[in-house]
């Protein structure tokens, strides 16, 4: 085999367009990984978001039954009250009414 100045030119120029040729495969392998990597993600983040609505609606669903159970016993602890503090109304305003004896009106 002769080495001269023409051969080495077209080995270097064989070797440039098998090396371009493998760049542009490894590249393309390299674009449908990410590809699918990213397609992964989607699905992974779209299931996530799924169960986290699914929770919200779940939890939400029970306070809604939470409330149902208590909403009775509201009505009937704020009918106490609004009686608790009407008869102390009243007592406090019939006490005002009369002298008091405390610190502000003694000797």
């Amino acid at each position: 085999m002769i080495i001269n100045a023409q051969t080495v030119v077209i080995t270097l120029l064989v070797i440039s367009v098998a090396f371009y040729a493998g760049l542009q495969v490894v590249r393309t392998f390299a674009l449908t990984i990410a590809q699918e990597n990213h397609d992964a993600n989607t699905a992974e983040d779209q299931a996530e978001e799924a169960k986290r609505l699914r929770r919200e609606r779940d939890a939400d669903a029970a306070a809604t039954a939470a409330f149902a159970k208590v909403e009775p016993m509201l009505g009937a602890a704020a009918a106490a009250v609004s009686a608790t503090s009407a008869s102390a109304h009243s007592s406090s305003s019939a006490g005002a009414s009369a002298p008091s004896s405390g610190a502000s009106g003694g000797a």
